[in-house]
């Protein structure tokens, strides 16, 4: 029989070594990966390799064999590693600079007119919201917001507002796969399942998923979904992915349109051809899915929500904590929103600078701290945190 105390042991030692892949300063301690994630040491060399052999053999490039310049190519290697992390086809998926990019293709990529319905959550981030913002002033499209709690208590209360919603002049639902103002993990396969018997067009924003939950669009059942690399990837900053179902992908025009505007035997490589960009950044996310396909996703998944319910268990114990990620054990992984009562989040995150070297980030002055927990987390660390909370807290007194 197998000691479980022996598994553990291996298990704290392999993301002890997983650790030392990144380059943090191991005097500080990074909370903040809902922003942007920090790029393992092989990921940053390889972006820097490539971008130096740019500045240098630039000349030797004579317009043969692959491009290491320009970026008009289809980069399918990296498409289809990408592909495979979310289950999709390769054609189905186009590479984008980031989350806001996928959403603005889509919102400025379908038709809609005065009077068309779009329903999202009033939770949205700025880059899942303002295409549609936009599309509302320009042609008259009718953007509601649908008011979700903080936290939400359980994934049928979400269902059950969404099914609410749907009318006749619904043409989209555009909403989060996890929610980067609270945490929430939303049922996006029963709203997509809904939408979908009645004809509407579903978007998913995983800003905050690929690299942090699994992700599988087949089984969401979604029309389209965007999202980064850079964060829980780990990738370097402006790299990001559309998909767009293969059935559904002639309903959305081109936004940027270069020499592929119109290659609809390649929806993907249509939507991803933007023009000259940064290919050292895309040898860069190439290699992050290389490492995070060497730890193994479920691991790392694993991993991540470990200590996301661990944080989310101790943080019961300082005195006058509210916590608003849902504690519905399905809706909530590595994001964890959290404030003290008499506190405020710039206070909190301050603090935790100051006295511990730990860094989440500030969410103002209710909904306190955003503290992020990756695998290059520990334990310790979220123990390190929990002890200064409860100095702060005025409740102790």
């Amino acid at each position: 029989m197998t000691n479980p105390k022996i598994n553990e042991l291996e298990e704290k030692e392999f993301w002890q070594k997983v650790r030392q892949e990144f380059m943090l300063d191991p005097q500080m301690t990074f909370f903040n990966t809902g922003t942007l994630g920090a790029m393992p040491r092989r990921v940053f060399e390889r972006t820097v390799n490539h971008l130096r052999m740019t500045a240098e053999k630039i000349a030797e490039w004579d317009y043969y064999g692959p491009d290491w310049i320009a970026g008009y190519q289809p980069w399918t290697e990296i498409r289809e590693k990408a592909a495979r992390l979310i289950n999709c086809e390769v054609k189905e998926l186009a590479l984008t600079e980031n989350a806001t990019a996928g959403m603005n293709y889509i919102s400025n990529g379908l038709d809609l007119k005065a009077g068309d319905e779009v329903l999202g959550t009033d939770q949205e981030h700025p880059g899942g919201e303002c295409g549609w913002k936009l599309a509302a002033k320009r042609h008259g499209v009718v953007y509601h917001q649908l008011h979700l709690g903080k936290p939400i208590k359980s994934p049928e209360e979400v269902i059950e507002t969404f099914v609410k919603a749907m009318g006749p002049k619904t043409r989209v639902i555009a909403i989060p796969h996890l929610i980067t103002g609270s945490g929430a993990i939303l049922p996006v396969k029963e709203i997509c399942a809904e939408a979908r018997r009645r004809g509407i067009f579903t978007v998913i924003d995983g800003a905050q998923t690929v690299g942090h939950i699994k992700v599988d669009v087949k089984d969401l059942g979604c029309d389209a979904y965007y999202g980064s690399f850079h964060k829980w990837l780990c990738a370097p900053a402006g790299n990001g992915f559309l998909y767009v179902r293969k059935e559904r992908a002639p309903e959305v025009w081109t936004t940027l349109a270069s020499a592929q505007w119109d290659n609809h035997d390649d929806d993907g490589y249509r939507l991803s051809q933007r023009g000259t960009g940064n290919l050292s950044l895309l040898m860069g996310l190439d290699e992050a899915l290389n490492f995070h396909f060497e730890l193994g996703p479920e691991r790392v998944y694993a991993r991540i929500k470990q200590l996301g319910d661990y944080l989310r268990m101790r943080l019961q114990e300082v005195p006058g904590i509210k916590i608003f990620t849902p504690l519905h054990p399905q809706m909530a992984s590595g994001i964890t929103i959290y404030n003290i009562e008499g506190l405020t989040g710039n206070f909190i995150q301050d603090e935790l600078w100051k006295r511990g070297r730990l860094r989440p980030r500030s969410m103002g002055e209710v909904y306190g701290v955003r503290q992020s927990t990756h695998i290059y987390n520990s334990k310790e660390e979220i123990d390190r945190t929990i002890a200064i909370l409860k100095e702060i807290s005025p409740k102790r007194r």
